[in-house]
């Protein structure tokens, strides 16, 4: 399985943004593959839904969403499309804590967070736009699909 990271979510719904296009396609083209098919592809984690939100309602992000917006395209992707929510374990704090220690700025601390529900999910990659915000983590797959 491969999760979501925030910024795919964002340039699929963001009219302004100069990757909408790409962004839009690609989900497209992942939920036609998931379509019909028994095995869970991609996923969505809960830290990913939150920046979502918080992101694409900014005023500056060039078409914003109002929360309610936000919160219905979450609630497709989740409810109607079944895309799994991948949820924080009971081991996250400590594998966040362990892969933190590998980490020299506090820049990463998100990102380090979200490795960690990975990783203690058992996911094996993640596409994003930042690559190298995660080349640090060997046990996750990193794509940029918008490349």
């Amino acid at each position: 399985m491969y999760a979501i990271d925030t910024n795919i979510l964002v340039y699929a719904h963001n009219l302004s943004s100069p990757l909408y296009q790409k962004a839009r396609s690609f989900l497209k083209s992942i939920l036609l593959e998931i379509n019909g098919t028994e095995k869970t592809i991609i996923g969505i984690p809960l830290q990913v839904c939150a920046e979502f939100v918080n992101v694409c309602t900014r005023q500056n992000v060039g078409t914003p969403l109002s929360i309610p917006e936000a919160i219905g395209i979450l609630r497709l992707y989740i409810e109607v499309l079944e895309i799994p929510v991948i949820y924080p374990k009971p081991t996250q704090l400590q594998t966040f804590l362990t892969l933190l220690e590998t980490t020299t700025t506090r820049k990463k601390v998100f990102d380090v967070a979200l490795a960690a529900t990975l990783k203690d999910n058992n996911v094996a990659g993640l596409y994003t736009v930042n690559v190298d915000d995660f080349k640090d983590f060997p046990f996750l797959q990193v794509e940029n699909p918008l490349a």
